[in-house]
């Protein structure tokens, strides 16, 4: 019997269910993929990170930057054995080639969509941006969960009404003073990119 295994961990939704409890956002419930602290493949355990589109446009951007680099060293080498006739070789190059075709076209898509809904173009503003909001974090009356900040990294909020109404968990955890100095902070370093 075929089990889906992205239905084992799901469960039913109780016919009997309170809706208040759906409907009161003001606490953060989040599955257990956001918990503060997750188990690595190795079993060690970490903090999580979200991260926004700005740091995400810049990792993938690395990411790329350090693979083409690498893809570089690569093609020189299988150039020089190509070049001794190597049958395997070639099959194995066609089938890569093939692959990053493939995955290229993912790639563009993502980083196309990064490039455009990211707020902070450049590498120095998004740094600041991310030093800004951990701090921010901290001086609250209770420390922001990384999901929050990585929404107030990603949402263009106008005002701290707007930014309590779209993430209204953060309603208990800032003042509307705190959050609109926030706010302000974060449009001077958006038009900075």
């Amino acid at each position: 019997m075929n089990v889906s295994t992205s239905t084992l961990g799901v469960r039913r939704r109780k016919a009997a269910q309170n809706i208040d409890d759906e409907e009161s956002a003001a606490t953060l419930k989040l599955g257990p993929e956001f918990q503060l602290r997750q188990i690595t493949n190795n079993g060690d355990e970490e903090q999580l990170i979200a991260l926004n589109l700005s740091e995400a446009r810049l990792l993938m951007r690395a990411a790329l930057k350090e693979r083409k680099s690498k893809n570089t060293a690569s093609n020189k080498y299988n150039q020089h054995e190509a070049d001794e006739g190597n049958e395997d070789d070639e099959d194995d190059s066609k089938f890569d080639e093939l692959m990053n075709n493939q995955q290229s076209e993912i790639v563009r898509k993502s980083l196309a969509y990064l490039s455009t809904f990211a707020r902070f173009k450049n590498s120095s503003s998004t740094e600041t941006v991310e030093k800004l909001l951990n701090d921010f974090s901290a001086s609250c009356l209770e420390p922001l969960h990384p999901f929050e900040i990585a929404q107030l990294g990603n949402l263009d909020c106008e005002d701290a009404e707007e930014a309590k109404s779209l993430i209204p968990s953060l309603s208990n955890k800032v003042s509307d003073i705190q959050l609109q100095n926030l706010l302000s902070e974060l449009k001077k370093y958006q038009s900075l990119a």
